[in-house]
């Protein structure tokens, strides 16, 4: 009988969850999915899918489990929402997706993840403009910018200021990242929406190894014909 009475608290648990409603919400609109995602609960996440809850799920904010999963870099728990229907170009109210999460919080293994399911590897946020390279460049991210550059994210995007990935790693100082945009054609001539190009924002902040590096970039003069010389 004491080992019973031991073990009602544990049975009446197991009836509470059981008949407890998957996609009950809380007052931001949560549902527990959508909190399991964010603790990176693996084991909790995968009794809520077999019971059904909804994967598209959306709190007050538009968050979905996946962003969730995505912002927090829970690998196991990107890649159990993906096999489960998640959209890997699902995006928030502020139209941030799960790939700019990633991008911007340098969660190498999810970004690989979200663009083998299908993610946009350009697509931009409507609030800033930014694309994932833009948000991994600005973080001083290099392994993210690595990444995204070899699945084809374009260089010459540009924000609402105009600013490319490689203005925002020049202003911030992010040597590697600047030699890797450079590398896969970043055009250190590029203006932003001031006129102000990456070699003007290097001169002026005086990064000297950096402004070198784009020095080594510039486009070649044209050949000046025999009647102009």
């Amino acid at each position: 009988m004491s080992a019973l009475l031991r073990l009602l608290p544990l049975l009446l648990l197991a009836i509470t969850v059981g008949c407890s409603d998957p996609n009950e919400r809380d007052e931001k609109g949560r549902t527990p999915l959508i909190h399991a995602a964010e603790t990176g609960d693996v084991t909790r996440v995968k009794r809520l899918l077999a019971r059904g809850a909804d994967i598209h799920a959306r709190d007050h904010c538009l968050w979905t489990p996946l962003l969730m999963a995505a912002s927090q870099g829970h690998t196991k728990i990107v890649k159990l929402l993906l096999h489960h229907g998640a959209d890997p170009n699902d995006r928030d109210s502020g139209s941030y997706s799960a790939l700019m999460q990633a991008a911007a919080n340098n969660h190498t293994a999810v970004i690989q993840l979200l663009i083998k399911a299908g993610a946009d590897v350009n697509q931009t946020d409507d609030t800033l403009g930014w694309s994932p390279l833009i948000w991994a460049a600005k973080k001083g991210h290099s392994e993210s910018v690595a990444l995204l550059l070899q699945h084809g994210a374009a260089t010459e995007l540009r924000d609402i200021g105009g600013n490319t990935a490689l203005m925002w790693a020049v202003r911030k100082g992010q040597t590697d990242i600047v030699r890797q945009l450079l590398t896969h054609g970043a055009a250190p001539l590029t203006s932003d929406n001031t006129g102000t190009t990456s070699l003007t924002h290097a001169a002026r902040l005086k990064q000297d190894t950096i402004l070198q590096l784009l020095l080594q970039h510039l486009p070649p003069r044209p050949a000046q014909s025999p009647a102009t010389r």
